[in-house]
């Protein structure tokens, strides 16, 4: 077989590849546009590894905290199960659109034009259909990294050196001699390839060690660039402020758009015939190094647009995955915010990750102490409470008929648990919670603080837990604090009536079986059936009707009796 049919016949394999790229990448498409039709408003949970899950908190943790700025902390985002809230709502289709979620949901905003601002971008894309599809596909395309966090790469490029492309342009003068070398002398031609192969090789994995998370990098922005040109064709007003702001951005960056397959494996990363041969030529020529090299000077240079590109991809990925989730939901709605007082009054509130939940109502302008048997509801309650407030001041969105509410900073100490590494009990992480807790009342200036405390002071001894616990509970009952806490000690209902409402859930014993409503009622728990389930379960009589006994002593006398 001469040259010219090797040629003709590796012109054929190219063109045979390029088809079946182009027929693979419309069967993609198809598929794309009939899943995001069919799964909007559909339950779904995605599942990471933990690297992946890790990755998403990189923006929020690379972003930091700006001076006074109040965000939702571990402890409260822990005790709220943001985790796996956070991935049940997740419906993002971008790297950039996760992160921003992510971060979005640390960050309580007391501005209600922001978040009107995001109401108003959530109802578009409702109500929009077909530009909400050409938004996610772009979005889509541009897909995630996953072994990589963008923020982080963006945020270390001063600590990558800078190559001029001198070396690399001679490795590549050195592949295109060997080739044209085996069409002038076969025989000298293929022991230059096999030379310049080798060259090249060892050469070009060298710097990529050092630049492929750069890469990668990389490779998402000239993506993100590539695929937001989508949205610079949607013919939608009520987008045209972000669609104007990435139309300037990408006049500003229109530079790293050059070439850009030379850094790029397949235009989403999805592993087509097409991208062997390209890696190929890649590694051969050092081609995606050299526009490495170009891109990072870009880069370094407009990192502003870039950020901007980032937060504005990330923002419309977000509010769309909004809009999905209140349509997964029972009901929405969006809350109402007012100054000059402090209050939370919700209709029909419930947790949104239950399956079949009880809605409750409550309006409250001061402390709310709720009591009931375990497993009745109280934590749960108070999980939508705190749920319900952090949702308002985040997405706009609250899983309620109405919510009307200040603007409140979040605190909780609710799951605490002791800490092994660092040689604190139960009772020491419990009450350092706490003070941080206090603390932020004692400092709180214009903003209203809403905190949740369940089972005050549990981990010690019960006449210690209700003194200290009461007083706590009194000094969380001032001006600009509402305090939603949760506890069996009735005692404290009769201690701080003159500071708190009471409310409490309640359950109905008999035929051998406890049954709990799980509807907040006023006032405080009165039944006791803690005992009676023990009997019920099958405890000796014996133990339970000397239990009862020994009840019903300390109720008439306040004194425990001997046994």
């Amino acid at each position: 077989m001469d040259s010219n049919m090797i040629f003709i016949a590796a012109l054929a394999a190219v063109v045979f590849l390029v088809i079946k790229n182009k027929t693979d990448e419309a069967e993609r498409k198809k598929k794309l546009i009939h899943d995001l039709k069919e799964n909007y408003g559909k339950e779904e949970n995605r599942e990471y590894t933990p690297v992946e899950y890790e990755l998403i908190s990189h923006y929020f943790k690379n972003k930091g905290v700006e001076q006074g700025e109040n965000i939702i902390d571990h402890i409260t985002w822990n005790d709220l199960d943001m985790d796996n809230f956070f991935i049940s709502m997740n419906h993002t289709l971008s790297e950039t659109g996760e992160e921003y979620l992510f971060d979005m949901l640390h960050r309580p905003v007391f501005d209600v034009d922001v978040l009107k601002e995001r109401g108003r971008v959530i109802d578009f894309f409702e109500k929009h259909e077909d530009e909400r599809l050409i938004a996610q596909q772009a979005l889509a395309a541009m897909g995630h990294s996953k072994k990589y966090s963008l923020s982080d790469y963006l945020k270390q490029l001063d600590d990558l050196r800078e190559e001029n492309n001198v070396g690399h342009m001679f490795c590549a003068l050195l592949g295109l001699i060997s080739i044209a070398m085996i069409f002038l002398r076969p025989p000298v031609g293929f022991v230059m390839v096999l030379l310049a192969t080798a060259v090249n090789v060892a050469t070009y994995f060298k710097r990529k060690s050092e630049t492929d998370p750069y890469v990668r990098c990389f490779s998402y922005i000239v993506r993100m660039l590539r695929e937001t040109k989508a949205l610079l064709a949607l013919d939608a007003p009520e987008l045209s402020e972000y669609i104007a702001k990435l139309k300037k951005d990408q006049d500003v960056l229109k530079e790293l758009n050059h070439g850009m397959f030379l850094l790029m494996s397949g235009r989403n990363l999805t592993g087509s015939l097409m991208e062997l041969p390209l890696d190929y030529i890649r590694i051969f020529f050092h081609l995606d190094l050299m526009r490495f090299n170009v891109m990072l000077r870009i880069v370094r240079k407009n990192r502003a647009a870039i950020n901007e590109m980032i937060e504005i991809t990330g923002f419309l990925d977000s509010m769309i995955s909004v809009g999905h989730f209140r349509k997964t939901l029972l009901k929405a709605a969006e809350p109402e915010f007012v100054s000059g007082e402090t209050v939370f009054s919700a209709e029909e509130m419930f947790h949104p990750l239950l399956k079949k939940p009880v809605p409750a109502s409550i309006e409250a302008k001061r402390g709310v102490l709720v009591t009931g048997s375990n497993a009745s509801g109280k934590s749960t309650f108070l999980k939508s409470v705190a749920l319900a407030a952090l949702l308002a001041e985040t997405i706009y969105t609250v899983p309620a008929d109405s919510l009307r509410m200040s603007f409140f900073m979040i605190y909780s100490s609710m799951s605490i648990r002791d800490s092994i590494s660092s040689g604190d009990s139960y009772y020491m992480a419990e009450i350092r919670a706490m003070k941080r807790i206090m603390d932020a009342v004692k400092g709180r200036r214009d903003t209203s603080i809403l905190c949740f405390v369940d089972e005050v002071l549990r981990g010690t001894n019960t006449v210690e837990r209700i003194a200290a616990s009461s007083q706590l509970l009194k000094s969380l009952s001032t001006d600009g604090v509402i305090c939603f806490a949760a506890t069996h000690d009735i005692e404290l209902t009769h201690m701080l009536e003159n500071y708190v409402d009471n409310y409490h859930f309640s359950e109905t014993a008999g035929n051998g079986t406890i049954t709990f409503s799980y509807k907040l009622e006023t006032g405080r728990a009165e039944s006791r059936d803690a005992i009676r389930l023990l009997d019920m379960i099958g405890y000796d009589q014996s133990i339970t009707k000397a239990a009862f006994e020994t009840s019903n002593c300390f109720m008439e006398t306040g004194a425990w009796p001997k046994l």
